[in-house]
């Protein structure tokens, strides 16, 4: 067997379009085995490599190659030969490319990918923490930037140095991948995580669904959590801030999406005791708070004296509001809440906004004892006297563990080119 596997993999570069498209095919039913997935990886992972080459050949040998590559990319050995800044390149312009045939292919390919976290770096922007620091500084006091600007004397030297980082400066990928996974047309809010192909054409638009599984990778690394906490190259919007619409399960929004967006703004809370990044997570431009209670309010939960002094987007919601349905989501957007009181601004701040009756309103309704223990945690810290919360708060971040994705598995049917509806992501804590 593994002689005509090896066979079949001499094809894959094959001059003649028909022979390639046939080895492609069957590279992508026999890499659904994990007894033949080891073959692959032989002579240096020269399989994987020629399949990577094949992501600019014709669309529907491209399709075949690239399904391989999924199945293939589940497998912990063969990630090293996916490790090339080439390819990944090519995946992310795969993605970003407008009418791109491939592109919820590729995001899933990327999404199994970026679990590795050298992978994962490589989508990332250097952030220059001081640029940061007096960004946020600016930000907190506006005042000092007149100042600034009344003692900015820079020689011509400076000058040119400073025009020419600018000129240095491109888009990174992470910026490229947010553009496209924002805006989000209303069809493709239902439509399947699957695509469905006739005359080598899609019926609908990609979704972008697994993207956010790639931003909840990125954020498990310190360095992707402060990309995801800094300005889009773009926009010079908060990265974070993007994501935080697609995490309310009344917006029609996929799970797959809705579970990354929420993995990746949990990870980025884990650092809440430091000012910058506390000052970040807490401030009225990002407006993180309101975002995570809301799935967690349900219909009437409030009395009239409470609903004036929630958040304005809290007060006066539908009788039809449903909570949350999906419990482990529930326990994400409460570990969220409950990274929040592990610095003593982030207390204050909960207190403020009267997050006890959100969570108090959620107690009284919840089964699930994970999510019933972080409540109960949340009301010791926001209720009770600083003395005791100091000695919670050394605890808080022990107990809650960072949100991390398990890779996207997807088979394909080997009498078609259509993708079999079953890629799923499973998030765990």
């Amino acid at each position: 067997m593994e002689a005509q596997v090896t066979e079949l993999f001499s094809f894959l570069s094959d001059s003649r379009e028909d022979l390639r498209k046939l080895a492609a095919e069957n590279c992508a039913g026999i890499s659904k085995s994990t007894d033949l997935q080891p073959l692959f990886g032989l002579n240096d992972g020269a399989a994987v490599k020629k399949l990577m080459e094949m992501i600019g050949d014709h669309p529907m040998i491209a399709h075949d190659a690239v399904t391989a590559m999924v199945n293939l990319s589940t497998n912990k050995d063969l990630i090293k030969h996916f490790n090339n800044d080439a390819f990944i390149a090519s995946l992310v312009l795969s993605i970003i490319m407008p009418g791109s045939f491939l592109a919820d292919l590729c995001c899933m390919l990327l999404n199994n990918l970026t679990k590795e976290e050298e992978i994962a770096l490589k989508l990332v922007p250097e952030v220059d923490e001081k640029e940061e620091e007096e960004k946020f500084k600016l930000r907190m006091n506006p005042s000092l930037l007149a100042e600034r600007l009344a003692d900015a004397t820079l020689t011509e030297g400076e000058k040119s140095e400073s025009t020419s980082k600018k000129q240095r400066r491109r888009t990174p990928y992470l910026d490229n991948l947010l553009e496209v996974f924002v805006p989000v047309s209303e069809t493709v809010q239902a439509s399947s995580s699957s695509s469905d192909y006739v005359d080598e054409q899609p019926k609908a638009k990609p979704t972008y669904n697994f993207l956010a599984g790639v931003f909840a990778n990125v954020s498990m690394a310190p360095g992707g959590a402060k990309a995801l906490r800094s300005r889009s190259n773009v926009d010079n919007v908060i990265r974070l801030a993007k994501l935080l619409p697609f995490i309310n399960h009344e917006g029609g929004w996929d799970s797959i999406r809705r579970g990354g967006c929420m993995s990746a703004v949990k990870n980025c809370c884990f650092d809440v005791q430091d000012e910058t990044t506390g000052g970040l997570l807490l401030s009225a431009e990002l407006n993180l708070v309101p975002y995570i209670l809301l799935p967690l309010c349900g219909p009437n939960d409030f009395d009239d004296e409470d609903i004036d002094s929630l958040p304005e987007d809290l007060q006066l919601l539908e009788p039809t509001k449903t909570r949350e349905p999906v419990v482990h989501f529930r326990l994400i957007l409460v570990e969220v809440i409950l990274l929040l009181t592990s610095s003593r601004p982030g207390r204050h701040h909960l207190r403020d906004l009267k997050v006890y009756n959100v969570v108090r309103a959620l107690h009284l309704g919840e089964k699930d004892e994970e999510v019933i223990d972080r409540i109960e945690r949340i009301v010791t810290m926001v209720m009770g006297d600083e003395e005791a919360e100091n000695a919670a708060a050394a605890a808080t971040e022990v107990a809650v563990t960072k949100a991390k994705k398990k890779p996207a598995v997807m088979q394909v049917e080997d009498d078609d080119s259509d993708v079999e509806e079953g890629p799923v992501i499973e998030e765990i804590v």
